[in-house]
């Protein structure tokens, strides 16, 4: 029986820069599985392992006319580990990016749920001052939304200070009750 003769990496690269698809071939079988493994000491994923591979099979055959290699085992093993490290730095930017946007996420839905807390309570401290009446609700307008003091509220409305006290009091305390009710955790 006769010898089988099998090429060699330079013959190979020879016919390929020429666009020989069985030399193509025969460089892709003879590297292919044993590239996926050494992806693999770097990725976990094997799915990942034969993508990296594959694109860089894809990129070589792509490129083919133009390629200037003289040990094709070294440029093979040296291109892997460089897809494999720039797809570990694209991951954990990726990471970064979805971890920065859950947190976003985060402080939006508290903003979010700040603003419809917001808008109950606001709502309800109208409602609470609409049932009471006008001159206690303006007394505790001016005070607690205007900041008039309370001797220039009682000057301005011809009541005594003692007035004023006691009409913001029962206005606060209305508040507190309806609040508490309808928010017993505040």
């Amino acid at each position: 029986m006769g010898e089988v003769n099998i090429p060699d990496d330079r013959f190979l690269l020879k016919r390929l820069r020429k666009g020989d698809s069985y030399a193509f071939a025969a460089i892709f079988s003879r590297y292919y599985r044993s590239l996926v493994l050494y992806c693999n000491s770097f990725i976990t994923d094997m799915d990942e392992c034969e993508d990296i591979v594959m694109d860089l099979f894809v990129e070589i055959w792509e490129h083919r006319e133009r390629l200037d290699i003289s040990n094709l085992r070294s440029f093979l093993l040296r291109s892997v580990r460089h897809d494999c490290l720039d797809a570990i730095k694209h991951r954990r930017v990726k990471d970064s990016y979805s971890a920065a946007l859950l947190l976003s996420m985060d402080i939006n839905s508290a903003a979010l749920d700040n603003y419809i807390l917001y808008d109950e309570l606001k709502k309800l401290v109208d409602d609470t001052l609409s049932s009471l009446d006008a001159k206690s609700v303006a007394i505790f307008k001016m005070s607690r939304w205007d900041g008039v003091k309370y001797d220039d509220i009682a000057k301005s409305m011809n009541i005594s200070r003692r007035t004023v006290e006691v009409r913001i009091t029962n206005v606060i305390r209305q508040l507190r009750a309806t609040i508490k009710k309808h928010f017993p955790t505040i």
